[in-house]
């Protein structure tokens, strides 16, 4: 339902202030993310520009392209995202490092700035107070990262279900897939609600990115990415396990580290997910996945995070159950997020966050699912 409220002068300057403060928090980080996070996603387009696919992602040829836009850098940044992806961002290479890295900056801005007028006109006004205090948005944009950028795609396939295209809107989830490990149960969440449209979307788009990413490097480059991931001398990739809000942040401010402990962790989510997710309206389908395939991923940072606005929203406008809608906006509060600041043992907030909010979606859910009456039986037509 769309709302077309004018937005209150209180709310306006609620958003200005919040934006100003994001904006002395990036102005922080930019300098350090310039050469670090932005630099790899700037090698993997300079190097897709020049059609070097074939050793797109060779340690070697990405380190020797690092130290020529950032001198003296003796450790890489690795570019661990597929081919295709790196296809679509060689446009940006096309400019000076510096002029490339204010671009890029620029268009994450303009990218969230656009899914907080979506909120808006799907919510109402009082809902871009929520939108601008949701951290990992800004903390990305700091970061010099995409987060901007899979909040987006993810937005966008949301929009397209309500509007019932669901091969287009399963088409844009596989975009997704240029940080696929925050997708993981999507598959199974569309075979479990029988959605065939959005999963041949789905898997259409996202063979379509494999047979081009393929078809740019080879099997040989192929083999070289699968290699990359693996490689455990880029264990830096996940530095400060104890930030992420994942399971790994979970555990490790626990200080659990039993493979045992972490697998009956994990087992159990994803059971409860499975009865959770059957019979869920559209609107939680989204919420469950996003939040469940973000906790069981590895190497999930609070800037990762920034896709799950779209289940805030939704959770605080579409929930029957007044403690959901309080648990809600309590974690679209900065301090979810930032209790990382303060270390180890209170950085488990985060994590521990996503891993409530989810439970009391869920528990909603199966909750509704023992009375058939009020089950939503979610096929597609």
């Amino acid at each position: 339902m769309s709302k077309s409220r004018r937005i209150p002068l209180t709310i306006w300057g609620f958003v200005a202030g919040m934006c100003l403060f994001w904006a002395l928090l990036a102005s922080a980080m930019l300098p350090g993310s310039r050469g670090h996070d932005f630099l790899n996603i700037y090698t993997g387009a300079s190097l897709a520009l020049d059609g070097r696919f074939a050793d797109l992602h060779s340690t070697t040829v990405q380190l020797a392209r690092e130290q020529q836009f950032y001198p003296g850098r003796d450790v890489l940044v690795p570019f661990v995202r597929p081919s295709f992806y790196a296809a679509i961002l060689s446009p940006l290479a096309l400019l000076p490092y510096q002029a490339a890295f204010v671009a890029w900056v620029a268009l994450q801005t303009a990218l969230l700035i656009g899914v907080w007028v979506w909120v808006k006109r799907r919510f109402g006004p009082d809902a871009l107070a929520f939108a601008a205090l949701f951290l990992p948005g800004p903390l990305g944009i700091g970061a010099g990262q995409d987060c901007a950028l899979i909040l987006a795609i993810f937005a966008t396939a949301y929009e397209l279900s309500e509007r019932k295209k669901y091969f287009a809107s399963g088409a844009v989830l596989a975009l997704m897939l240029i940080k696929f490990h925050l997708v993981l149960l999507w598959p199974l969440a569309l075979l479990l609600q029988k959605r065939w449209k959005m999963l041949a979307g789905y898997c259409a788009a996202a063979a379509v990115e494999v047979a081009v990413s393929v078809g740019l490097g080879g099997i040989a480059g192929a083999k070289q990415y699968l290699a990359l991931l693996q490689d455990k001398r880029l264990e830096r990739l996940s530095p400060s396990p104890e930030l992420m809000v994942s399971w790994q942040g979970l555990m490790d401010n626990l200080n659990i580290s039993g493979s045992w402990a972490i697998g009956a962790l994990l087992a159990s989510v994803v059971a409860v997910y499975i009865l959770a997710v059957r019979n869920a309206p559209l609107w939680r389908m989204f919420t469950l996945t996003a939040l469940a395939s973000l906790f069981i991923a590895p190497h999930v940072y609070a800037y990762d995070a920034a896709l799950l606005l779209v289940p805030v929203m939704l959770t605080i406008y579409q929930s029957t159950q007044k403690a959901t809608r309080i648990a809600a906006a309590v974690f679209s509060m900065p301090f979810t997020f930032g209790f990382a600041l303060a270390g180890k043992p209170y950085s488990i907030v985060g994590s521990l966050g996503v891993l409530v909010l989810w439970l009391f979606v869920a528990s909603d859910s199966m909750a509704e699912a023992e009375a058939p009456a009020l089950a939503t039986v979610p096929n597609e037509a």
